[in-house]
């Protein structure tokens, strides 16, 4: 998992409570939801796109954010990114075989 496509969600410390399950990482803990899903799982549950509640998160989010997983603005933008990504890979795993 520090090597593949879900590296990053390794090396931030998020998949301590998160999987990444469309890129190959599993929480220890599995205590928050899939990140594989959190564009539509966060639009779903909070009414808010991944881009406006990953830079001004609320509840859980905002405590982690600010205490442990400590993040400024341009590396929000790339965790956006990765989040999309996943999702992205997640669709395309979806898609019936050829």
């Amino acid at each position: 998992m520090k090597t593949g496509p879900g590296a990053w969600f390794v090396q931030t410390g998020c998949f301590v409570c998160h999987s990444v399950s469309s890129l190959g990482v599993k929480s220890p803990a599995q205590i928050g939801p899939d990140l594989a899903l959190a564009v539509e799982d966060v639009q779903s549950r909070f009414g808010r796109t991944i881009d406006d509640f990953f830079m001004n998160p609320t509840g859980t989010m905002s405590v982690v954010l600010s205490r442990q997983i400590i993040l400024g603005p341009a590396q929000r933008r790339v965790a956006i990114e990765h989040l999309r990504e996943a999702y992205q890979e997640h669709r395309n795993q979806q898609q019936p075989r050829k």
